[in-house]
Parts: C-alpha cells; structure tokens; sequence
C-alpha cells in the first residue's frame, strides 16, 4: 500500500526529467553566454584603467609588463564582451590571471585571502572554462559557425 502523504520526488516522472533536459538544452548556452558577456565586461574595466587611466587608475604604458597587461585585458575583453575568437582570448586571459597571482599576489602569501589574489583566480577559472566551452549561442563565433554549416 502507497502513502500518498509521503510527496514523490521531484523529475522522478520521464516526463518532467525530458523537460528538464529540454530546459537545460535551451537555457545552458544563453548563460554561457552570460558568463562570457560579463567576464569580458570586467575584464575590460581593468583594461580601460590600465591603458586609458579610467576609473580612477593610472595610465600605464603599454610597454611596460602591467601595462601590456592591460592591453592584453583591453583587447581580450573587447573580443569576449563580442565573442568572437572566444577561446583562444579566453586562454591567453587565463593566463595572465595566473600570472598575475603568482607574479603579483603569491609573493604575499599564498592563500588568496591574505594575499588579495581571489578576483585573479576567479578570473583565471572563468577564463579557463570558456577556453574550452566556448562563447555560446548568442556570440559572433556561433553566429559564424551557423553561417559556415549554412553554406
């Protein structure tokens, strides 16, 4: 006998786990692109500072070794914000991240929260997965990609 106090759990029926999947399907590459939009946005205020003087920063040149950084966050950032060439800008910003921690926040302890080097792991992740993932459905790569397989 069934005790029908007891609540089934929830997508236990096929029908609610294919709509969950259908959800997901959906809904996964728009926050990818989310994600990428956002991280190329942030990115790019480090950047626009370093390169420009922005937000209250100093203007660097770009010759020196922070101010190519900026560079590389100035241009990585355009092209994410865009998605285009999302993974190989991803992977070079996921590399700077790394460097950065180890160049500029490690020496001061190496745990992230003594050492004020969190948002440069985060970062450095963030970069890392979209290295990989890509750009998602709503990125000039994708849109590229669409028109080639149209063609």
């Amino acid at each position: 006998m069934k005790n029908s106090a007891i609540p089934s759990p929830a997508f236990s029926r096929p029908a609610d786990q294919a709509n969950l999947d259908t959800f997901q399907a959906v809904w996964t590459p728009r926050i990818l692109s989310l994600l990428r939009f956002m991280g190329g946005l942030l990115i790019l205020q480090h950047g626009l500072q370093k390169v420009f003087g922005l937000f209250g920063g100093p203007q660097l040149q770009v010759t020196t070794f922070m101010g190519f950084g900026g560079a590389l966050e100035l241009l990585g950032g355009i092209l994410l914000v865009l998605g285009l060439f999302t993974r190989p800008a991803a992977f070079i910003l996921a590399g700077e991240m790394a460097v950065a921690y180890f160049m500029e926040h490690a020496p001061h302890g190496f745990v992230p929260i003594q050492n004020k080097g969190e948002l440069a792991i985060a970062y450095c992740f963030i970069y890392f997965f979209l290295a990989f993932a890509g750009g998602g459905s709503l990125s000039l790569d994708a849109l590229a990609s669409r028109r080639a397989r149209q063609d």
